[in-house]
């Protein structure tokens, strides 16, 4: 019903045109060839002539209205195109930046994993753990120096405890060959006494 209303309403626009002269512009200072489409259509409505609830309207003047529509459409669209033009480039030249990003994440990471560790003993070994292996074998080295210094304090000590029982060995001996010494002078002289006095009688 509405379709068969719009339709009538047409026939009788494109009929009126025909039949009516181009009205004289209205006073209200649009134009047919310039502005916008609403005030193209308003300026429009004011050159109308109004007859039985219609608007009669020129079929020159709707041409007119027609073709700015369709320009206007078709420049909307270029500008669509353009602009979807310009979102693919952006996008494209964004896809590029994101891979040029994460290639260069990529080179850093590399950079500082380089950088905090390398070779030793032919494995790539950071350098935490390569602190803690080099003072590991400092703390192993130290215990073992330690213990060692311990043990030689120890015979230390024990030497030289040996060295003084041998000095105190050594003077007791002294002392006793001295008396052994002194006896058997002793002993030599009473037998010289006890031969001289044999040899008296």
């Amino acid at each position: 019903m509405r379709n068969i209303r719009f339709l009538f309403s047409l026939f009788t626009i494109l009929w009126a045109g025909n039949a009516y002269s181009q009205g004289t512009p209205s006073s209200s200072g649009g134009s047919l060839s310039s502005g916008t489409i609403d005030s193209q259509f308003l300026h429009l409505i004011a050159i109308s002539k109004s007859e039985n609830g219609f608007e009669i309207v020129r079929r020159a003047n709707l041409e007119l209205i027609r073709r700015n529509v369709a320009d206007s459409l078709a420049a909307y669209r270029d500008q669509i195109a353009e602009i979807s033009a310009t979102i693919g480039q952006e996008q494209t030249a964004m896809t590029a930046l994101s891979d040029s990003l994460a290639l260069v994440k990529g080179e850093l990471a590399a950079a500082r994993e380089e950088r905090d560790s390398f070779a030793f003993f032919g494995f790539q070994t950071s350098k935490i753990v390569y602190s803690l292996i080099v003072w590991g074998i400092v703390l192993v080295l130290a215990v073992t120096l330690a213990y060692y210094i311990y043990r030689f304090s120890q015979s230390h000590v024990v030497t030289r405890d040996a060295q003084k029982a041998l000095a105190d060995l050594q003077a007791e001996f002294d002392q006793h060959r001295k008396k052994a010494m002194e006896k058997e002078q002793k002993l030599k002289r009473q037998l010289q006494d006890e031969i001289n006095r044999k040899a008296g009688l």
